[in-house]
């Protein structure tokens, strides 16, 4: 998945965009917060997606990003 890729999802589920550094955005929801490496062209390595998907687990919900990338939203 490329990193605007996951960035337009989590927009779409309502997590604000805060200001980043360099090639790193930063996001929030709640008490929840995560870093999205925004290197163009590149797709985000499996372990980084996981560590995203679990930091923004407990405001978004179990399994939020394999549940949308199933449904194909």
């Amino acid at each position: 998945m490329k990193a605007r890729e996951l960035m337009a999802i989590l927009r779409r589920l309502g997590v604000a965009e805060r200001a980043g550094k360099g090639s790193h955005v930063r996001f929030t929801i709640g008490a929840c917060s995560t870093t999205v490496p925004n290197h163009k062209g590149e797709d985000i390595k499996k372990g980084t997606l996981a560590a995203i998907e679990a930091s923004l687990e407990p405001c978004l919900g179990k399994d939020w990003l394999k549940k949308i990338v199933r449904e194909g939203r």
